[in-house]
């Protein structure tokens, strides 16, 4: 059990990166929804 505060933070550290890449994950995904509007918009205007 001498290892035990290296294994937290592993695991503290392993959560963190998880979160850090669901965030960008789900930004790059609001980022990509707002440019399909906008293109449905410019579609819909040009006919």
């Amino acid at each position: 059990m001498k290892n035990l505060g290296s294994v937290f933070a592993a695991y503290v550290i392993g959560w963190g990166i998880f979160f850090i890449y669901y965030i960008t994950v789900a930004r790059r995904t609001a980022a990509l929804g707002e440019q399909i509007e906008r293109l449905k918009n410019t579609l819909n205007r040009s006919k």
